[in-house]
């Protein structure tokens, strides 16, 4: 084990630094450990020795990879290093050794170099008229709140967008499910940005509910990307210009779009100019329906009578005559009025002078 460390003592280790190839790519893997892999530059396969720890600088006291990753032919591609929450907010050197004294030093900043596994366990329940979809997502710490969720699903084979859920949710729900489609569902994870945020994970294993037997009631999915959206909207104003521009020009084609609100004043001038107010005439009946408004009878007129009181004294000035004292009156008659009758085929009151057919 003092072998492989003997080039450090020679090296400068207050800071990592980069001296040559192959480069080291490293991340943290569901927050249990961190991943790092190199590849293998052209010419002779070599085994390298690897060196990592977290802080500014590496120490003697760094241990080598305690587990290598080898490819098929038992070569050593990659290191598996331990992992302890909150280190991904500290810096993680690295040291790449190989044959000759080559080394690659480097310093990585893994607070969102984070890939947390697919979520798990995803079950489906048909509550009333809603399907719930359920899962879980087993990262390296209990901080659930932290990780956000995200859902996508398939209707008869055909893929909706995906949903973004509020960090700490592992629950979507699909209102109104058809009894006759077909849905698959996948989900992903990762750390919300509250909590230093991290790469999404690798899609669940899909999930499945109902049977396909009518793709009749599919509805269609029509995906809208900003491109196009930018293509509708001039589309759009070019139409509306142009349409513009035709109403302007166009007489006919504005009345056709635009009829025009009639004016009745303006129809009823020819009424009272021309026809003097003669609706019949103005509205062209035939003389035939004129007379058919006609009366065909004619109505029988009775005469009216009308009685009025008259004094004696009145009698005797409007006749002229005057009465001898053989005689004259009782007193019991002089004050008892006279009746003067009236006939006329008129319903006019008297009048004061007595008409020919009237009599007292």
């Amino acid at each position: 084990m003092m072998l492989p460390l003997l080039p450090l003592l020679l090296l400068p280790w207050s800071v990592c630094e980069s001296t040559s190839l192959p480069e080291v790519s490293c991340y943290i893997v569901n927050l249990e450990y961190v991943k790092c892999t190199w590849n293998q530059p052209k010419g002779p396969v070599l085994n390298y020795t690897f060196f990592a720890g977290w802080g500014e600088s590496l120490t003697l006291s760094v241990p080598e990879c305690p587990r290598y990753l080898l490819d098929e032919e038992g070569v050593s591609v990659g290191c598996r290093y331990p992992y302890t929450e909150p280190d991904r907010f500290r810096t993680f050197c690295t040291s790449l050794m190989g044959p000759g004294h080559l080394s690659v030093n480097q310093s990585h900043s893994l607070t969102k170099k984070v890939k947390l596994n697919p979520p798990v366990g995803l079950r489906l329940q048909r509550k009333g008229q809603v399907l719930e979809l359920t899962w879980e997502v087993k990262a390296g710490y209990k901080r659930v709140y932290c990780v956000q969720s995200r859902v996508q699903y398939a209707l008869n084979d055909r893929w909706q967008n995906a949903n973004e859920l509020v960090p700490g949710s592992m629950e979507f729900f699909v209102t109104f499910p058809s009894n006759n489609s077909q849905y698959k569902f996948q989900a992903q994870a990762r750390i919300s940005t509250n909590c230093g945020g991290s790469e999404w994970s690798e899609w669940s294993p899909l999930v499945v509910w109902g049977n396909r037997t009518d793709t009749s009631r599919a509805p269609p999915v029509v995906a809208v990307t900003g491109m196009s959206l930018v293509l509708y909207v001039c589309l759009a104003a070019v139409v509306l210009i142009l349409l513009s521009c035709l109403l302007v020009h166009s007489e006919r084609l504005r009345i056709t779009l635009i009829p025009m609100v009639p004016n009745p004043g303006k129809n009823l001038t020819e009424l009272m100019d021309t026809y003097n107010g003669n609706v019949e005439k103005w509205l062209c009946i035939s003389k035939e329906l004129q007379e058919g408004f006609k009366p065909t009878f004619t109505e029988r007129t009775y005469p009216v009578r009308e009685y009025q009181l008259l004094t004696q004294t009145s009698v005797e000035s409007d006749s002229g005559l005057s009465l001898s004292p053989s005689h004259t009156p009782s007193p019991s008659t002089s004050t008892s009025p006279s009746l003067c009758s009236f006939s006329s085929t008129s319903t006019l009151p008297c009048s004061p002078d007595p008409s020919p057919t009237g009599s007292c």
